[in-house]
């Protein structure tokens, strides 16, 4: 079995937070390389919400493409050790958004996302069953940008489960808006640690 790794040279600390948050979302969750040049890569996680999440390292993976499970990843970046765990290549359904192409289309500020976020759960909490919360409650439209590009509640349960916003003691420098921009069928939201995307189709995937 092929054993794959990761080399980082910056950004370890910030990666380990977005992969620690998705394994304790889902024991079974699964990461996945995506090169962008010589030495920076994005590193994508599931999540049980439907949509992915990303963080920007400088670094180089073994293999552009290459899918490991998200604990084994984690407990790798834990120690600091390059290998991170046999390739799970099957177990990841379909293709990664684009690499290039995306156009912004808005920025909101953190407050907006945040309070969006805390009447979610407060639905969710009234609502939910054994599988957590129901699905018309995640697929809900939160935020509509130019009568075409549509938010729903599970990206924005993503950005806030996942710690993507910052809380109120952050530093002053952290940035206190995300950015949403789309190409083709897919949406993303890029906020100060990290970055959601969704498919518009009808599966994440499709």
């Amino acid at each position: 079995m092929i054993t794959e790794s990761l080399q980082i040279t910056e950004g370890a600390a910030g990666l380990r937070a977005l992969v620690s948050r998705a394994v304790g979302l889902d024991a079974s969750a699964l990461a996945r390389f995506s090169q962008l040049n010589d030495d920076h890569l994005d590193v994508f996680v599931s999540t049980p919400f439907e949509v992915i999440a990303s963080r920007r390292v400088k670094g180089t993976s073994s293999r552009d493409g290459a899918v490991v499970s998200a604990l084994d990843l984690s407990d790798a970046l834990a120690v600091e050790r390059e290998a991170v765990g046999t390739a799970r290549d099957p177990n990841w359904m379909g293709a990664l958004p684009p690499k290039v192409g995306f156009v912004e289309r808005e920025t909101l500020p953190v407050d907006v996302v945040r309070e969006l976020a805390n009447q979610g759960q407060d639905l969710a909490r009234q609502f939910s069953g054994p599988l957590g919360p129901p699905k018309s409650l995640l697929d809900q439209t939160v935020i509509t940008i130019d009568d075409e590009v549509e938010i729903p509640m599970r990206m924005v349960f993503a950005c806030t489960s996942l710690g993507l916003i910052p809380g109120f003691s952050a530093p002053v420098e952290i940035p206190r808006h995300l950015r949403v921009s789309t190409v083709g069928r897919w949406i993303r939201l890029d906020a100060p640690f990290g970055t959601v995307y969704k498919s518009a189709s009808l599966g994440l995937f499709v």
